[in-house]
Parts: structure tokens; sequence; C-alpha cells
């Protein structure tokens, strides 16, 4: 009797501290446009590509149904991967990217954006099997970041798990998961702080350009701990093949 009552009362708290979170949370949903225009080029085992990214968002004091209202981020990059078969190594070298807070509240108009010094680096595994393949892709970030004239520099783990199915000789379909962790030094409180869920569909017109389009839906966890973004990204990639 004494054990049941235990457990009921463990219960009851597990119950009330879950319902206290829901009460004091708050949810922003956010619709936005991603676009990548990227050069590759491959010598045998090793590639090299350039790209630059441009993101917009909705403001959050009209309709979802605009997602170009506001800037979100820019970015250019270059990598370099050595392919060795089943395994690729990639290298992003370090490149700056200026990123406008999600606007979810009046609060956030006031923000200024973040001026952000990355570098990455990623190992992939790839498997295929027929028309399948699936990948798993590690990667290690560290981040110089200022914002109001005040800099730290932190670091993130990114896990993807994807899956890509050749549906012609030319297109594909594709799914993807990225959790992104949040790890020292200087550690941000959300642990989590970005989950992404990708769905993509891929056409190659020739043998120059590859056209990419599709959804990808982000849940963000903010520093307070207590606000969360909800945002579905639509998807305008170009790659050019040279």
């Amino acid at each position: 009797m004494q054990l049941k009552n235990k457990n009921n009362t463990l219960f009851k708290t597990v119950v009330f501290f879950a319902f206290s979170l829901q009460l004091n949370a708050q949810t922003y949903h956010h619709t936005s446009f991603w676009s990548r225009i990227a050069l590759d080029k491959s010598i045998k085992k090793w590639s090299f590509k350039a790209e630059m990214d441009f993101r917009q968002q909705n403001n959050f004091e009209k309709p979802l149904t605009n997602p170009f209202a506001k800037p979100e981020l820019r970015w250019a990059r270059f990598y370099t991967s050595y392919n060795t078969g089943k395994f690729t190594h990639t290298l992003v070298m370090p490149n700056v990217i200026k990123s406008y807070p999600l606007l979810g509240k009046s609060e956030d108009i006031l923000r200024l954006p973040t001026i952000e010094w990355r570098i990455t680096y990623f190992e992939e595994m790839a498997l295929p099997y027929k028309k399948l393949t699936t990948s798993f892709r590690a990667g290690y970030e560290y981040r110089i970041l200022t914002n109001n004239n005040v800099t730290r520099n932190t670091a993130r783990l990114r896990f993807r798990l994807s899956e890509s199915l050749n549906i012609s000789k030319t297109s594909s379909i594709s799914t993807s998961f990225e959790p992104v962790y949040n790890i020292g030094p200087n550690k941000a409180p959300n642990s989590f702080n970005q989950n992404q869920l990708v769905f993509r569909f891929s056409h190659r017109f020739g043998n120059h350009l590859n056209f990419t389009t599709g959804i990808n839906h982000l849940f963000r966890k903010r520093n307070t701990l207590i606000e969360y973004d909800i945002q579905n990204a639509i998807l305008c990639n170009f790659n050019f093949t040279l």
C-alpha cells in the first residue's frame, strides 16, 4: 500500500510538472523560403563546392502565407570533400554567416542580427542498395558569434540520417532527420536547439544542373527553455556541376 501511494504521488508530480511547463510554454510558427546556388567540381576522389544561401521569413504581424517578407540568413561557404567509396570526409572552410532572429513576437524585431564565423567537419557513410541509399552523417561545428558587440565562441554536433530513392534516371526523392546538439565551450542552455525533418525532390537537367525542392520542418527551442519556434521552410536549390 505504501509503495502504491508513493507511485501515485510520483505520477501526480510528473503530470503536474508537465502541465505547468505546457502552461508556461510559448510556441511561434514561421514560414520561410530557403534558396541555394551551388557550383561544384570533382577531380577523381576529390570534390570542391562553393555555395551561397539566401533565406527569407514571414512577418509575424501578418499571415504566414508570405515567406519573403523579412530576411532570415545570408551565407557563403566553400567545401572540400574526399570520397573513399563508402565514406566521405568533408571540411567546410571558415565562412561567415549573417543571421537574423526568427520573428515570433514584437521583442524579436528589436534584436540585432548575429555575425558568425564557422568551420565544420563532416564524416558521412553511404550504404546503397539497388535504387535506395541510406546515409548517416556526423559533424562538428566550431562557431564564433558576435551580437550587439558581444563575442562568444561555442560548438555543436550534428547527426543526420537520410534515405534517398531513385525514381527515374534523372529524378530522386529523399527524406532526412537531423538533430543539432549544443556543446561547450560556453554551452547554450537549450541543448537540442534545432531538429530538422526534410522531404526533397531532385531532378537533373542534363549533365550540369540539378534542381531540388521540398520542405524543411524545423523545431527549435529558445534559450529561455519555455519558448519554441516551429518553422516550415520551402526549399529551392540549384546545383551547377562543372
